[in-house]
């Protein structure tokens, strides 16, 4: 059994038997501000539901390489990419709504799909930061009410266009293209600059 914390090997007193153990004795050793972000066993990434349901993994004769990152930065990094993916989607819900008005429904619909795929990738990722940094979403506020209100609003949105798209009214669908997703667009960039502000700039080295 080999264990290594940031390519160095992990100084332990008690060999860690499964990979539950060796996480909670990494998690112990990691300096204030670290948080792990890659876990390989044999030279294969373990996460998500994959990592959770491998935790009883026992070690005997396995390699383990465990990767650690600044948190801030890490963070800082995230919301500079859901920015740009935001700008990203920006044009994408005129350009959707003009493609449904001239009546090229399956080309506006498979562009739709990508759109809605990368608006729930932008919630689940943010989803992710906010719980790292321990960021209660009903106590950062955004303009005048709460981040965890901004995304209860988007989920209403996200079961308008669903609704939409269940009965065909592709009218409806693009009033709320043009209409609404400017707001949705507003809403988020407010979010991730509320949380920028209690993350920080990562100081420079």
């Amino acid at each position: 059994m080999s264990i290594f914390l940031d390519q160095l090997p992990l100084k332990s007193e008690n060999a860690p038997e499964t990979l539950g153990d060796a996480l909670e004795q990494i998690r112990g050793q990691i300096p204030e501000g670290r948080v792990i972000v890659k876990v390989e066993l044999d030279g294969s990434a373990v996460e998500g539901p994959a990592l959770t349901g491998s935790r009883g993994t026992t070690l005997a004769g396995r390699a383990l390489s465990v990767s650690t990152a600044n948190q801030q930065e890490l963070s800082w990094q995230m919301l500079g990419k859901l920015h740009a993916l935001i700008q990203w989607l920006t044009p994408q819900h005129g350009e959707i709504a003009k493609l449904l008005e001239t009546g090229k429904t399956a080309a506006a619909l498979g562009k739709l799909s990508n759109v809605l795929s990368a608006w729930m990738q932008i919630q689940q990722a943010y989803g992710n930061l906010a719980e790292m940094q321990g960021i209660e979403l009903g106590k950062l506020m955004v303009r005048e009410i709460t981040a965890e209100a901004v995304i209860q609003e988007f989920a209403g949105q996200l079961r308008e266009i669903q609704t939409a798209l269940q009965a065909q009214d592709f009218v409806l669908l693009g009033d709320i293209l043009q209409y609404e997703m400017d707001g949705v667009v507003a809403n988020w960039t407010a979010i991730l600059e509320s949380t920028l502000a209690v993350v920080g700039v990562p100081e420079e080295k």
